[in-house]
């Protein structure tokens, strides 16, 4: 029996919200009135900021900013949200038969959704950790100019007859670029006034190949592992996991990691692997015996990243320090 006396599909667009009620048992899309208000925090609050919505469910997509005057006012108002990644619902819609998808349809699929499914809650980061995740995220697209002015120079270069002023305007434009950055990344960097943040850092740096850049960018995109219950969901919720389709005799794919989570943190942790093959002895092992079972390279360095984010789920969750001689107490034990 659910917990909620009724449940709220949001669709969120940049400008509107898209929403209905739906009750606990009955409603279809006929008979449930779907109402629209504007995607702003004034809006928000007057339409959903009522007693009669404690028991109330609210299910939006994580439609990156757009939904997050929706998320930000809901959280400040104590209501229990369940946020759904786009795929998820689309997969839901599409098994419901649902052909022609509007704005009204959707609202409807996702309170329906809310409804059948058991949920996850979500948990509103901090607003330092807010803060943080908009400044790594300046800092990735800055890096991203960068790296292309850099191009665009060097290329510009190879000309026999080179324009001195075009030169001179993306070099400019580089060292504004440049300047920029140097800024972002200290205060990016430096010791936060949240101190869960500060001390589960701690715990996630210290796993052997994950340095301190890398622990931020995971602990940013996980919410400090809040609503994770096991390594698995992390894996998955950043793209690593391998999808496959088997059917009978006749049908068996076998695919690439899925890649759907930021791709960002999983470049980061790509490299990672370089150091952990060579100083974690559980990775180094685990890259060393696929290698010998003649797997390709980039499968065992997936590998090798999903086993970093094993022990750095291990070490944040459990709050303990990495223990590089574990994996030998281990392989002791079992000889």
């Amino acid at each position: 029996m659910s917990k909620f006396a009724q449940f709220c599909g949001i669709d969120v667009s940049k400008d509107t919200l898209d929403y209905c009620f739906l009750p606990d048992i009955g409603g279809s899309p006929n008979t449930v009135p779907v109402h629209q208000i504007k995607n702003s925090m004034c809006a928000i609050n007057e339409g959903f900021n009522n007693p009669t919505f404690k028991d109330t469910l609210f299910v939006l997509e994580a439609t990156g900013t757009y939904s997050s005057k929706a998320l930000t006012a809901l959280t400040q108002m104590g209501r229990s949200i369940f946020l759904v990644h786009p795929y998820k619902s689309k997969c839901y819609m599409a098994a419901q038969g649902v052909t022609n998808k509007n704005d009204r349809q959707a609202a409807y699929s996702l309170a329906h959704m809310g409804r059948g499914m058991d949920v996850r809650l979500y948990k509103a980061p901090s607003e330092e950790m807010q803060k943080r995740k908009q400044i790594l995220s300046a800092i990735t697209a800055l890096q991203k100019q960068e790296r292309m002015l850099g191009n665009q120079i060097h290329a510009l270069e190879q000309y026999a007859v080179v324009s001195i002023e075009a030169l001179e305007a993306l070099q400019q434009a580089l060292n504004v670029v440049q300047e920029q950055l140097i800024p972002l990344k200290k205060q990016l960097y430096q010791t936060t006034d949240d101190a869960t943040f500060n001390r589960k850092k701690k715990f996630a740096s210290s796993v052997i190949g994950i340095g301190d850049k890398t622990a931020e960018a995971l602990l940013l995109a996980t919410n400090n592992l809040e609503t994770f219950e096991h390594s698995g969901q992390v894996s998955k919720f950043l793209g690593l996991v391998t999808w496959s389709h088997d059917s009978g005799t006749s049908v068996a794919k076998k695919g690439g990691i899925t890649k759907f989570g930021d791709s960002y943190v999983r470049s980061l942790l790509y490299m990672c692997t370089r150091s952990a093959i060579r100083y974690n002895a559980a990775c180094r092992d685990l890259y060393l015996r696929l290698r010998k079972n003649n797997k390709p390279h980039k499968l065992a360095a997936v590998a090798v990243m999903n086993k970093l984010i094993k022990q750095f789920f291990a070490c944040v969750k459990q709050e303990v320090l990495f223990d590089n001689e574990h994996h030998f107490k281990n392989s002791k034990n079992k000889e």
